[in-house]
C-alpha cells in the first residue's frame, strides 16, 4: 500500500481541536448529570428510630419496613460503615414511604339513639350498631342520635346529633405508633380527644370552610352552612381557612366563614363550679346544680355511662345549670356542664364523676309514655323490675309532687295494672313505688298523661215558631265551651245550609216557609274531649 505525504501541521491542529471538543462535551455532560441528579433527589420526609437493647437492623427492618425494602437499604441510606459498631441509642433514619402502613378501621364504641352508616361501596345507609367497624370511605350520619368512635391509637370522637362524618383515611404505621387520620365533617358537630401524636403522625378534620390539624389535644368542631367553629379545651389546633392559618390554644375558640379573610377568635367561658359536694347519689329523684355565670346565655349538660364505653345517657341545652336525675341505673357516670356565650361558643367543661347507688331498685316504666293522650278512662299501666321478687304499687296524682293522689294500688308482684275507678277526663301524673325485702322503698321516674273524654250528646228540647223565625233550645252539657249548630235541607246533611258556633244553649233562625229543614247540635270541649252530633230535629214553617 502506498501512502501520500502527511501534512504534520494540519494533523496536529486536527488532534488538538478534537481533544478540546471532547473535554467540552464531558464538562457539559457533567453539568447536565448534576442537574438531573439534583432534580431527582427531593428532600425525603424521615422518621427517626432509636435503637434499643437487643435490637439489630434485621429485626428493625422486619418490624418496620414494607416488602420493598430490607435492612441492607438501611445500611446504604444511613451510610453505616460498620454494623457491629451500632449501639443502643443510635439513631436510624427511615424514609416515611419505606414504613409498613395499612388501613385500620375505627370502631363504634357506643351508639345512643339512632345512627346510620353508608359503606364506601354502597349507596344507601344502614343502621350503625355498637362495636361495628368503620372503614376508609365510610360515612356515619346521625339524626336524633350520638356515636362514640375510637381509632387505632385510642383517640376518640363523639359525633353529635344531626351530623355527617366521612372517613377519608385511616392508616396505622405498625409498631411505630404513627397514624394518619383524615376526616371530613360535612355538617353538624363533634368533640374529640386525640392521643398525643408521635412524630410523623397526622390527624386532620376538614369542613366545607376550614381545616383543623391536630397534634394531641381535646377540642370541639362544628360546621353549619359556610361557617366552621372550633373550641379548644386542651393542647392546640392549627385552624386554616382559604385565606390563612392560625394556631388556637387551650381555652380559646375560633370561627371561619367561607370567603372571609378574618378568623374570629375569642376566649372560652371557664368551667362552671359544681355546687354539690357529694359524689354518691343514694336517692332519686336528685338534682345536681352548678354556679351560674353572668355572661352565659345558656348551658350544655351531658351525662355518660362509664359501664357502656361512655354511652351518652342524657344531654341537652338548658337555661339553668342544673341536672335532674330521675330513673337511672346504679353505676358510675361522668356529668359535664359548660356555659354557652352570646356568640354561640361553648366553654370549658366542668366534669364530675358520680356514683349512683340506690339501695332499692326503681321500677322501669314502660307504658303509657310521657305526654300520652289516652282514650280509655281505665288505661293499663305497665313497668318492670330486674329483680323478680320486688313489689310495686301504682300511684296516680293530679300534681307532680303526688300530694293530690287520685288512685293508689297495694304493693303487688304484678307489673301491669289498671286503676279500679275510671279516671275523669283531664291531666295526671303516674309513678311506681317499689318495695324491697328489707322494707326500703324507692320511687320511679314521674310521667305525665291525659285522659280524653266524650261529651254527652246535645238534644234539641223545644222549637218555637214566630212568623218565619224559629227559636231552638237545647240542653246544656258539662265540660262544653261552645256548641256547633248545623242546618240542612236533607236528613243526610249532605248539603249544609248553615253552620254556626254558639256560646249559649239556644239559637234563632229565619227560614223560608213551605220548605222542610233539619237541625242538629254538638258540644265543643277542650283538646281532651271529643263529641258527636245529637239527634236530628225536623223544622217546618207552613205557608200563610
Amino acid at each position: 500500500m502506498k501512502f501520500g505525504r502527511i501534512d504534520i501541521h494540519k494533523l496536529t491542529t486536527t488532534v488538538i481541536n478534537f481533544v478540546m471538543l471532547l473535554c467540552l462535551s464531558c464538562a457539559i455532560s457533567s453539568v447536565l448529570l448534576t442537574s438531573v441528579s439534583f432534580a431527582q433527589t427531593p428532600q425525603v420526609e424521615e422518621w427517626h428510630y432509636t435503637l434499643r437493647p437487643g435490637d439489630n437492623l434485621q429485626k428493625v427492618s422486619q418490624g418496620l419496613l414494607n416488602r420493598q425494602h430490607t435492612w441492607t437499604d438501611l445500611i446504604r441510606y444511613n451510610k453505616i460503615e460498620q454494623v457491629s459498631a451500632l449501639a443502643p441509642g443510635s439513631i436510624i433514619k427511615i424514609p416515611m414511604h419505606w414504613l409498613k402502613h395499612q388501613p385500620k378501621p375505627a370502631v363504634a364504641k357506643s351508639v345512643s339513639g339512632s345512627a346510620l352508616i353508608k359503606r364506601a361501596s354502597k349507596s344507601v345507609f344502614k343502621l350503625l350498631k355498637t362495636n361495628m367497624n368503620i372503614r376508609v370511605g365510610d360515612e356515619v350520619a346521625t339524626k336524633k342520635g350520638n356515636v362514640l368512635i375510637e381509632f387505632a391509637d385510642s383517640s376518640t370522637i363523639r359525633l353529635e346529633e344531626n351530623s355527617n362524618l366521612v372517613f377519608n383515611k385511616l392508616s396505622h404505621f405498625g409498631k411505630t405508633g404513627m397514624v394518619d387520620t383524615r376526616l371530613r365533617l360535612k355538617r353538624g358537630s363533634l368533640s374529640t380527644e386525640v392521643t398525643p401524636l408521635v412524630k410523623g403522625s397526622r390527624y386532620e378534620i376538614t369542613t366545607p370552610s376550614a381545616v383543623a390539624a391536630v397534634r394531641g389535644t381535646e377540642f370541639r368542631l362544628s360546621t353549619q352552612g359556610n361557617e366552621t367553629q372550633l373550641e379548644v379545651i386542651e393542647g392546640e389546633v392549627s385552624f386554616a381557612g382559604e385565606h390563612g392559618t392560625t394556631q388556637v390554644f387551650a381555652g380559646n375558640g375560633a370561627r371561619i366563614k367561607k370567603g372571609s379573610a378574618i378568623i374570629e377568635q375569642t376566649k372560652l367561658a371557664d368551667a362552671p363550679k359544681a355546687l354539690f359536694a357529694e359524689r354518691v347519689v343514694d336517692d332519686l329523684p336528685s338534682t345536681l346544680s352548678w354556679e351560674e355565670q353572668k355572661s352565659a346565655e345558656a348551658y350544655r349538660v351531658q351525662l355518660t355511662d362509664n359501664k357502656q364505653n361512655g354511652k351518652l345517657v342524657k344531654q341537652g341545652k338548658i337555661q339553668k345549670p342544673e341536672l335532674e336525675l330521675e330513673h337511672i341505673e346504679n353505676g358510675e357516670y361522668d356529668v359535664s356542664m359548660r356555659a354557652i356565650d352570646a356568640n354561640g361558643f361553648e366553654g370549658v367543661d366542668s366534669v364530675t364523676r358520680i356514683a349512683v347507688d340506690i339501695g332499692t331498685e326503681q321500677a322501669k316504666l314502660i307504658a303509657p309514655l310521657a305526654k300520652s293522650i289516652l282514650d280509655s278512662t281505665k288505661p293499663t299501666f305497665s313497668w318492670n323490675f330486674v329483680k323478680p321478687d320486688t313489689l310495686g304499687k301504682l300511684q296516680i296524682s293530679k300534681d307532680k309532687g303526688f300530694n293530690l293522689l287520685i288512685s293508689q294500688t297495694d304493693f303487688d308482684a304484678a307489673q301491669q295494672i289498671a286503676p279500679r275507678k275510671a279516671l275523669m277526663p283531664g291531666s295526671y301524673y303516674w309513678r311506681v313505688v317499689s318495695l324491697a325485702d328489707d322494707g326500703e322503698t324507692a320511687n320511679s321516674e314521674v310521667r305525665n298523661f291525659s285522659v280524653r273524654g266524650i261529651l254527652k250528646p246535645v238534644k234539641i228540647l223545644s222549637v218555637n215558631y214566630i212568623d218565619s223565625q224559629v227559636g231552638l233550645f237545647w240542653n246544656k252539657v258539662d265540660n262544653t265551651q261552645a256548641y256547633i249548630l248545623q242546618v240542612s235541607d236533607s236528613k243526610s246533611f249532605e248539603n249544609i245550609l248553615k253552620e254556626q258556633t254558639i256560646a249559649k244553649a239556644r239559637a234563632h233562625l229565619r227560614l223560608t216557609p213551605g220548605k222542610r229543614y233539619f237541625a242538629r247540635v254538638k258540644g265543643i270541649g277542650n283538646e281532651l274531649f271529643s263529641s258527636d252530633f245529637g239527634p236530628i230535629k225536623e223544622l217546618y214553617i207552613e205557608n200563610e
